[in-house]
């Protein structure tokens, strides 16, 4: 087994189920929780995924019905479109609710995104919208019946057996930072976890065939061109995951980050890969780490 000089944070590499390297950097150990930033957003669509196998959600029509006055333009928005961030919704930025730093509860939130002006038309372009997956979370709240958290450690961490994965701060846990809220990056989580989340999504039980082809499937086109030095290329996303390339191995993957915090989260199929860097550096050169972590893994 392999570790990694001067890190800062956790990493785990597992190929085929056993793990080939395994490292932390003081005062982080490989069971530290870290906020998970953008990966959490394929928790939300798997919650969205298991509620339309179970006929409690479409994912093909508007979602106007979930959100009560909301503005004509969301008539033609789907739970695809913001599943797929093709909504036309942008990131977070100065328009009222799109500033992730503002005090509000998350009902208030979502209460202001539709009112949001649109970048463009639903389906026309791929742009990366955090408060799309917090309206996701919204909707899976409504069609569940109850609490966001609530479903996800009921449904997807507890039958993943990911012990210590929570939404929101874990109890106990003093550290900085905060994200934005449900569905847009509110999951902390360990390496170990986020690994076995990985062995087990992509193969498991959880979600039917479909489902798991839909998800990892490339379906809308980020429009990304590939660059010299880089770990990981994003030609497509799917559901809540980048579908490209990990050091040149097909992979579906996530980076994310938050203030104070940067991460990194990638599954390689057909080695039966997992690659995954937790840190609290949010300067990290999370290409630079991951192509380290691929060569003492031997995927390089």
């Amino acid at each position: 087994m392999r570790t990694l000089e001067g890190l800062r944070g956790a990493a785990l590499v597992t190929v085929g189920g056993s793990v080939v390297v395994r490292s932390a950097g003081p005062p982080a150990t490989t069971g530290t929780r870290f906020p998970v930033a953008s990966i959490g957003q394929q928790f939300a669509a798997v919650a969205a995924l298991l509620l339309a196998e179970r006929g409690r959600l479409a994912l093909d029509r508007p979602v106007a019905s979930w959100l009560p006055g909301s503005p004509p333009w969301w008539r033609e928005v789907t739970l695809h479109h913001l599943l797929t961030h093709t909504s036309g919704l942008p990131h977070w930025g100065d328009e009222p609710g799109f500033d992730p730093r503002a005090a509000m509860t998350p009902a208030e939130r979502v209460s202001l995104i539709p009112r949001g002006t649109p970048v463009s038309r639903p389906g026309l372009r791929w742009l990366h919208s955090s408060p799309g997956y917090l309206l996701v979370a919204h909707i899976v709240e409504q069609a569940a019946g109850r609490p966001y958290g609530e479903f996800l450690a009921e449904h997807v961490f507890a039958p993943l057996e990911m012990g210590s994965t929570t939404t929101g701060r874990p109890a106990g846990d003093d550290v900085a930072g905060e994200p934005p809220g449900p569905g847009a990056g509110d999951v902390w989580s360990t390496v170990g976890d986020l690994a076995r989340y990985h062995e087990r999504i992509h193969s498991g039980p959880l979600l039917n065939g479909e489902s798991r082809a839909v998800m990892a499937g490339p379906l809308a086109p980020t429009a990304e061109e590939p660059r010299a030095g880089r770990a990981f290329f994003a030609g497509h996303y799917g559901y809540g995951v980048f579908v490209g390339t990990v050091g040149g191995h097909r992979a579906y993957f996530h980076p994310g980050d938050v203030p104070g915090f940067a991460s990194f989260a990638a599954w390689l199929p057909e080695r039966r890969a997992s690659v995954v860097l937790l840190t609290d550096d949010e300067h990290a050169d999370v290409h630079a780490v991951t192509r380290r972590l691929l060569a003492a893994a031997g995927l390089s």
